[in-house]
């Protein structure tokens, strides 16, 4: 298939830093051991994402006398996603504490509830603006620069808490009981590091959507995990192999007339698997 490259500028764009993105935060996550509940909170966007659109829609059909731009119902969807992850990550580890219930298992609960409460509110509200389809697998090749500007600022501000609290990381990832004898907060490190997970999948939802993020936040940080000698060259190596990942997955995606967003999922477990193979 011929396309033509100046449409696929912005979605390499978009790729490139995504990529970063969700790998530089997701070498936090596996150095934190909070890979599962990033999972649940890649779900729990989802209901997030619905009421935003539906917001928008709402109140642009009340004030602007019609329909509602892609350009702002993409902005709602990532607004909406960010806000309703946050009272989740409250969610979990309220649940966590609870006597008797693992993280593993407030995790789950966490999941179960965002994509089953996206799920209800998506067919309440049908129909929508924008296809269910677009919250679960969203598409690379239809992204905007506003999509693209919040990706790029989720990334800086990775970048900022790497070089601000990156060490404080690095020390619960490394010795938590060490860091709470020290008499500083390990729930404080933990909050930072999912709320950085809420913001980098609601930047990515209209990518990737809501499904499919935690593949970028996973893989390409477990593949470089083995390599690393510290966690800022594990966040190094995440966010070069997350960009790398993404970039490749759209050029085949497009070479191969296939979803972008699912060649770049099947892509970052081929990664895991090779290095995997690798080192065994």
């Amino acid at each position: 298939m011929s396309v033509s490259w100046s449409l696929l500028v912005l979605p390499l764009v978009e790729c490139l830093v995504m990529g970063a993105a969700a790998g530089a935060v997701g070498a936090l996550a596996v150095a934190s051991r909070r890979v599962f509940l990033a999972e649940a909170l890649t779900h729990a966007t989802f209901p997030g994402a619905v009421v935003g659109v539906v917001v928008a829609s709402q109140v642009g059909g009340l004030l602007g006398g019609g329909r509602v731009g892609f350009t702002a119902l993409s902005l709602a969807l990532v607004v909406g996603a960010a806000l309703a992850c946050l009272p989740m990550v409250a969610l979990t580890r309220w649940l966590s504490g609870v006597p008797g219930l693992s993280s593993q298992a407030a995790a789950g609960a966490v999941l179960s509830l965002g994509f089953g409460g996206g799920y209800l509110l998506s067919r309440w509200f049908a129909p929508l603006p924008l296809k269910v389809d677009g919250f679960l697998a969203g598409s690379v090749l239809n992204v905007g620069w506003t999509d693209v500007v919040l990706a790029g600022a989720v990334a800086v501000l990775v970048l900022l808490v790497q070089v601000l609290v990156g060490h404080r990381i690095a020390a619960v990832a490394f010795d938590p009981l060490g860091y709470r004898a020290g008499g500083l907060s390990v729930g404080a490190v933990d909050v930072v590091v999912m709320v950085l997970v809420c913001l980098t999948v609601a930047a990515l939802v209209p990518a990737v959507g809501t499904v499919l993020p935690i593949a970028l936040l996973a893989a390409p940080a477990a593949s470089a995990w083995p390599g690393a000698r510290s966690v800022p060259s594990l966040v190094r190596r995440s966010a070069l192999l997350g960009a790398v990942v993404c970039v490749v997955g759209l050029l085949l995606a497009v070479r191969l007339e296939l979803s972008a967003g699912g060649v770049i999922g099947v892509l970052c477990g081929a990664v895991l698997g090779a290095s995997r193979i690798r080192r065994g």
